[in-house]
């Protein structure tokens, strides 16, 4: 995945290489009316490899939107993934990738 960031007026291709098979912890954000904890807490739903946990936002979740949106996958081996966007385009290149 390919990203522009913009710095000053200068515009620099920044490119983030993800390990498809590293394990990684999803994490959502329980609606209100689901939980006892705090608001604003997100819990961890699963860990599992990383191609599993954006199918499973993909394709799983595609009924649920505030789940969809509330999703993070925290990686060992960068920052955490926080856009739904983000995990969309990394679904695409999990499709795009042969399975391993």
């Amino acid at each position: 995945m390919a990203r522009i960031r913009s710095c000053d007026s200068l515009e620099t291709l920044v490119t983030t290489a993800y390990d498809l098979d590293e394990i990684v912890d999803l994490l959502a954000l329980p609606r209100p009316f689901e939980s006892s904890a705090a608001p604003g807490i997100a819990g961890r739903i699963a860990t599992l490899p990383l191609r599993d946990a954006v199918a499973l936002v993909v394709n799983d979740w595609a009924d649920d939107k505030f789940r969809q949106l509330s999703a993070v996958i925290v990686r060992q081996s960068g920052p955490p993934i926080r856009s739904l966007e983000e995990i969309r385009n990394l679904y695409a290149e999990v499709e795009a990738a042969p399975a391993s």
